[in-house]
């Protein structure tokens, strides 16, 4: 069996990253195979970097799937520049792997990546990135993504005004959810929602193309996007635009996976699912004007969006849940807790 140390590093690289001869993708001048990328970014238009790492035994299990890996450490990038609506086009990969790791994994990390990659405005190059090798146990995954937005157009987590009205896209607490079956601490759920909610909590899909729309319609005055859970999420766009907010957790939308978890369990469950994270849906706000606008551009574009609060004057963010308070464990997502 091939690894990753009999192979060696640059083979590994020359089989896997070197793209084939011919002509550049639109906008690199150098890409992977020398010390650095060099990429054109027209006057016009302004760089949006952003970069996450998944690390084995914080973000993933050991035995986690690896084109699944490979997906989702795209898409969970794609979803920050999704919230400040830029057009993805270029990713630095940097692999930090165990010598014993067989090859086959690599294959299929890099299938995933290739498969996540593919977006309706055009593939996700690949233009550099490192290769290492790592102890047993620590393996990681870092991406760093830069994308393109008009000149002072990237929408950002400060521009909300009071009265502004919240809204969310897909649905919110699949991904908790998953995550909680898949170490077994939620036990007795049907086959077919079991398979729903892992699929959410492996495969994120941040709504990209709708971000973009929702900035050139000049719609959405604020966004976030839903990695460390929606009341955390909401509470980090609240103190960047120095407002508070009312959330109204019965209009959150649930899957009906989900939902059946919740008319089983009780608003507690809802509230862990309000703090879960990983959802990577986009929380976005807009002047009440423009709702029924939005509405009808979210339609066209099959993107499911929902009101779920406002923004109030102040600081505080208040979740309530037919009309009672709720509390909501609103400390997000929590790097250092491991799976």
């Amino acid at each position: 069996m091939e690894t990753m140390a009999s192979v060696g590093e640059f083979a590994l690289i020359q089989r896997f990253f070197t793209p084939p001869s011919g002509p550049l993708p639109p906008g690199v001048v150098l890409g992977v195979g020398d010390d650095g990328a060099v990429v054109s970014v027209p006057r016009t238009q302004q760089l949006v970097v952003t970069t996450d790492t998944l690390v084995e035994g914080i973000h993933f299990a050991a035995d986690a799937d690896p084109v699944l890996l490979g997906q989702k450490a795209l898409r969970v990038n794609l979803s920050d520049l999704a919230a400040m609506a830029a057009q993805p086009r270029w990713y630095v990969l940097s692999l930090s792997v165990p010598g014993d790791t067989p090859v086959v994994w690599l294959e299929g990390l890099v299938s995933g990546l290739r498969q996540a990659a593919q977006r309706p405005a055009g593939e996700v190059v690949l233009i550099g990135g490192n290769l290492t090798g790592a102890a047993r146990g620590s393996l990681s995954i870092t991406i760093t993504l830069l994308g393109l937005v008009g000149r002072d157009r990237a929408v950002t987590r400060g521009g909300a005004q009071v009265g502004d009205h919240i809204l969310v896209t897909g649905t919110i607490g699949d991904a908790a959810l998953g995550w909680a079956i898949q170490r077994g601490i939620l036990t007795g759920v049907a086959a077919a929602d079991q398979a729903a909610l892992l699929q959410r909590h492996h495969l994120p899909d941040p709504p990209v193309e709708l971000a973009i729309a929702l900035q050139e319609s000049a719609f959405s005055r604020s966004a976030i996007d839903l990695s460390d859970g929606l009341i955390a999420d909401l509470g980090h766009l609240c103190r960047a635009s120095r407002v508070g907010a009312r959330v109204h957790a019965e209009r959150v939308p649930l899957s009906p996976a989900a939902r059946r978890q919740v008319e089983q369990q009780g608003p507690a469950l809802l509230a862990r699912l309000l703090g879960g994270g990983e959802d990577y849906e986009l929380l976005f706000t807009v002047a009440p004007s423009a709702v029924a606008a939005v509405h009808v551009l979210a339609e066209m574009m099959g993107v499911p969006v929902t009101e779920i609060g406002v923004i109030t004057a102040g600081s505080e963010v208040v979740v309530t849940h037919q009309d009672q308070p709720l509390m909501v464990e609103a400390g997000g997502w929590d790097h250092f807790g491991g799976v």
